[in-house]
C-alpha cells in the first residue's frame, strides 16, 4: 500500500515539474517602464516655477535612494535634480511630467496622482566599474521606480 502511495506521489511530482518548464521556443515578455534611454528631447517643454512647484521635494526610489528636485532663480527658471548626496544636475522638462538632465545622466517621469500618491520612474546612468576579479562592468542605464514622496 505504501508503495502505491509513494509511486503516485512521485508521479504527480514529475508531472508538476514537467508542467513548470517552457519549451525553448516560448518566451514571456514582461513590459518595462516607459523610459528606456536618456536623451535630450527634440523640443523642450517650457515650465515656469508655478508649474514646477508640485514636483519640488524628495521622492523615495524603489532601491532605497532619494531623488531631490528643486528650482532656483528669480522666476524659478532653473530646475535641478540629485540622488542622495550625489552631484546636482540641471534638468529641463521634456513634457508636463517628464524631465531630463542636460548632461544626460538622469531622466525621470513623475506621475502625481489625484489621491496624493506618486508613481513614475527614474533612469540614472551608472559609470563603468572594475570588479575585484578584474572584470569590467560597462556603463549602463539603471531604471528605478518611484516608491513614495
Amino acid at each position: 500500500m505504501k508503495t502505491w502511495i509513494l509511486a503516485g506521489t512521485l508521479g504527480v511530482c514529475a508531472l508538476l515539474a514537467n508542467a513548470q518548464s517552457l519549451p525553448d521556443s516560448q518566451t514571456v515578455t514582461i513590459p518595462g517602464g516607459r523610459l528606456q534611454t536618456i536623451e535630450l528631447p527634440a523640443h523642450r517643454h517650457f515650465m515656469n516655477a508655478q508649474e514646477f512647484a508640485p514636483f519640488r521635494g524628495g521622492y523615495a526610489l524603489a532601491n532605497g535612494q532619494v531623488l531631490h528636485l528643486r528650482n532656483a532663480g528669480t522666476i524659478g527658471a532653473f530646475m535641478y535634480a540629485r540622488i542622495d548626496d550625489q552631484e546636482e544636475h540641471r534638468i529641463i522638462a521634456s513634457s508636463r511630467n517628464s524631465f531630463v538632465a542636460l548632461d544626460q545622466q538622469l531622466a525621470m517621469r513623475i506621475d502625481l496622482r489625484d489621491d496624493g500618491s506618486v508613481g513614475g520612474e527614474v533612469l540614472m546612468r551608472v559609470p563603468a566599474e572594475t570588479m575585484a576579479s578584474g572584470d569590467i562592468v560597462p556603463a549602463h542605464v539603471q531604471n528605478m521606480g518611484l516608491a513614495s514622496r
